[in-house]
């Protein structure tokens, strides 16, 4: 009880109210893993519906098939009967969408089972963000932030999904937790984020807002190292033909897997579309969140204010073309950030927005829930209000 914040021990029904949102994340999990899926919420197919996409891709390297995994066709097929056995029914339109370096990470689950390889990669991420909340918060706080991340719908999300959303959070909170205090180390971390490039693009501007040449030459150092392992281990014709799947789109029946993948997801760019915008204003609208979350990102590191890792977290969030909602766990984070920084005198409604932002996943994707159209303006909300916090902060000073 101690690690409660003070605001949430004030107002504690809804801090009972969040428990229960998130216990009912985890309970989705557990009945999607027992056969149950859809019984008390949406279907998800099974556990780790796109982890097997990524295992099928793992698994051709071994085989020899490695070509054949940025082909829609052969992946939905490869997919579909590799693991017939634990979908409960064939998926559509998948897609493997990540490129080469992340093969670097699936490969060690490659030849497991669906199942034990689902399960050892989530612990190992779980464990991952644990580690880096521990970095962030050696204070009797950690235990606020561990079950409150953990608890997030999100991270259930990332379980439901088998994504890699909370290593992602892990590797970008832990590597900003050790800036200062080890910055080679830091940067390195920051660099494997490679694997997810949406993710990673704000990444080195934050060190150079911040003059963290230590960290930017460590990032550098560990994307570069991914790279040339992965045109090493798998060519560099794999890397053109992942540039390939944006540049020329295949379909499967008609449907092109990275527009249906996106159909679902709640970038801005997305929520205008389902609201029937043209596409050149919904990519424009995209654009212009780019701007503001470049804008953001550059004026929080170039000041030494703590709120600079939850501007980065929300940033990466609203200029990411593709956000699912296991990646809202970048946006649970800066809630519960926001929680732990509000005074104890704070009224009920201080907490609306955090709370807003921690459950988003349970409003989501707007595809099927229209309130989740609100989800960049949640964010947008969240940023701004970091955002007011920056005023007659002085730029900092180069960090060798």
């Amino acid at each position: 009880m101690d690690s409660l914040p003070p605001v949430l021990r004030r107002h504690a029904p809804l801090a009972v109210a969040a428990l229960l949102f998130g216990l009912y994340g985890w309970a989705l999990v557990v009945a999607t893993g027992s056969g149950h899926d859809g019984l008390i919420g949406p279907r998800f197919n099974a556990l780790g519906a796109d982890w097997v996409i990524f295992q099928a891709a793992g698994r051709a390297y071994f085989t020899g098939d490695l070509v054949h995994i940025y082909n829609q066709a052969w992946i939905t097929q490869s997919t579909n009967g590799q693991f017939a056995y634990w979908l409960s029914e064939p998926l559509p339109f998948p897609l493997f969408p990540y490129p080469p370096v992340f093969l670097l990470l699936v490969l060690p689950f490659a030849k497991l089972s669906a199942g034990a390889s689902l399960l050892l990669s989530q612990l190992l991420q779980f464990t991952a963000l644990a580690w880096a909340l521990r970095k962030l918060a050696p204070d009797k706080s950690y235990l606020f932030f561990l079950i409150g991340a953990v608890l997030a719908p999100a991270a259930s999300n990332n379980v439901l999904a088998g994504s890699n959303a909370v290593l992602v959070a892990a590797l970008i909170v832990g590597g900003m937790a050790l800036l200062e205090s080890k910055p080679l180390l830091a940067g390195a971390l920051l660099g494997v984020v490679i694997f997810k490039p949406q993710f990673f693009v704000l990444l080195p501007l934050a060190l150079l807002a911040a003059r963290q040449t230590r960290a930017l030459a460590g990032m550098i150092a560990s994307a570069a190292v991914l790279t040339l392992l992965s045109v090493a281990l798998f060519g560099p014709s794999l890397w053109l033909d992942w540039f390939n799947v944006y540049l020329h789109p295949q379909a499967v029946a008609g449907v092109n897997g990275t527009d249906w993948g996106h159909s679902w997801d709640e970038s801005v760019s997305t929520c205008l579309a389902l609201l029937g915008a043209p596409e050149a204003l919904a990519m424009a609208a995209q654009a212009a969140a780019v701007l503001i979350a470049v804008t953001a990102v550059w004026r929080a590191f170039r000041i030494a204010h703590p709120a600079r890792l939850a501007v980065l977290l929300c940033a990466a969030l609203l200029a990411s073309p593709h956000v699912s909602n296991y990646d809202l766990i970048l946006l649970a984070i800066a809630a519960l950030l926001v929680v732990q920084a509000l005074p104890e005198s704070s009224r009920p409604l201080a907490l609306i927005l955090p709370l807003a932002a921690w459950l988003a996943p349970l409003y989501n994707p707007p595809r099927v829930l229209p309130l989740g159209l609100a989800t960049p303006l949640v964010i947008l909300a969240l940023l701004a209000g970091f955002l007011g916090l920056f005023g007659g902060q002085k730029p900092l000073q180069a960090k060798g």
